[in-house]
């Protein structure tokens, strides 16, 4: 079985390389448009004051809103990373954040800097376990602190998690994840050859 697993896991690798190789321009052009957000500065911006990975974000944020600032769930969560109005107040009195109110959760800074603080919050509290900072982030951290109490296999197994939009969730965002961060490793690839074969044009420009 270990013998079965380790061959797939090859068989992948081997395909992957192939599909770089054989359509990088197409993977290129796909990579940059799937990393395309245009609330960019604001991502890198708390994504590094708070630590955490920026692509991570990205793929919350469009999980949550689908990149839409305006938007309001029927359970009365807010805007780009879908705060709720109680936690976004705790969220500003822990920050010394003066003068806050819920008429500003809108604002595309104000929700972006909450969402990724309290995306923090939730990795440091599980040991920066995902599946349950996520199952936290979508359920809420009363529900997945009962779960947990219950059932420790939940830090191990999505399929684990109560309730089936949390599955779901945490599934989805888990994947997309993982793409997001093959595309940016493709990304910074093409880019480390690009510079790599201009650097040995101008090395061998000088010798001839």
């Amino acid at each position: 079985m270990l013998y079965m697993k380790e061959f797939i896991a090859v068989a992948i690798t081997i395909f992957v390389v192939f599909i770089i190789f054989r359509f990088e321009s197409k993977v290129k052009l796909f990579s940059e448009k799937f990393n395309k957000n245009p609330y960019e500065s604001y991502i890198v911006k708390y994504s590094d004051y708070f630590g955490v990975d920026s692509l991570l974000v990205k793929v919350v944020m469009k999980k949550e809103s689908n990149l839409s600032h305006n938007v309001v769930s029927n359970k009365g969560a807010v805007g780009l990373m879908q705060i709720m109005p109680k936690t976004a107040l705790e969220i500003a009195k822990q920050l010394n954040i003066m003068n806050y109110s819920n008429s500003k959760l809108k604002e595309v800074e104000i929700n972006i800097m909450f969402g990724i603080y309290y995306l923090r919050r939730l990795l440091n509290h599980y040991n920066n376990n995902l599946i349950l900072a996520l199952a936290a982030y979508n359920a809420g951290l009363g529900n997945v602190e009962n779960w947990y109490s219950k059932n420790h296999l939940l830090a191990e197994k999505i399929s684990e998690i109560s309730f089936k939009e949390t599955r779901n969730y945490v599934r989805s965002v888990i994947f997309t994840y993982k793409v997001y961060k093959f595309l940016y490793a493709f990304k910074n690839w093409v880019c480390f050859k690009k510079y790599k074969n201009k650097f040995n044009f101008r090395s061998n420009s000088v010798f001839n």
